[in-house]
């Protein structure tokens, strides 16, 4: 691995740590959303009275879109940030099972006889590694507040658990590599 990754790898245990650059861009994007939102907050007369075309059909909601997209972009911006600042391990893969401390929902350790399947997918361009719990409801109950809400709303997912690239200094299908060793063990299907 190149000296920018700070993922550590031995034959029982792999630690991710997220990636830098990613997660400096990211930050950099949420932050100019809350700008956008808060420049459109101030001059809302303005764009309500020139609104044309999609403009217009977004005018009546944008109050709407300010109470939830600045606290929401804002939060985003703040965990960012911090996780530049001082990065965590997004991921620890050995013998016990996946500790998942990947996004702002994450849901700890998941023990590998809770996991049903493992699987890669794409969501709008991103690759993830998307985990389905044999049960996800012990998931909801080891959260509290936003996490529950959050996990909560992935409920109904092909697969609710979900791990970002941007969580990982190093490609996911190493991670995902790495993590077949233990579903070979543990019959995981």
């Amino acid at each position: 691995m190149s000296e920018t990754n700070r993922t550590q790898v031995s034959k029982d245990s792999m630690i991710v740590y997220p990636g830098k650059g990613r997660t400096l861009l990211l930050s950099i994007l949420s932050l100019a959303f809350v700008a956008v939102l808060v420049w459109a907050g101030f001059n809302r007369d303005e764009i309500a009275e020139n609104a044309q075309g999609i403009t217009a059909v977004i005018a009546p909601i944008l109050p709407f879109i300010w109470v939830v997209g600045i606290p929401f972009f804002g939060l985003c911006t703040v965990y960012l940030l911090y996780r530049f600042v001082k990065p965590r391990p997004s991921l620890r893969i050995d013998q016990e099972g996946i500790y998942e401390n990947a996004t702002l929902a994450s849901v700890g350790l998941i023990r590998w006889d809770e996991i049903e399947r493992i699987g890669m997918y794409s969501l709008v361009g991103q690759k993830m590694i998307g985990i389905m719990p044999t049960d996800f409801e012990p998931f909801l109950q080891r959260q509290s507040g936003v996490k529950r809400a959050l996990l909560n709303m992935n409920k109904n997912k092909e697969f609710p658990i979900s791990i970002p690239q941007n969580a990982s200094d190093v490609p996911l299908e190493a991670v995902l590599e790495f993590v077949e060793q233990f579903i070979d063990q543990e019959k995981i299907g």
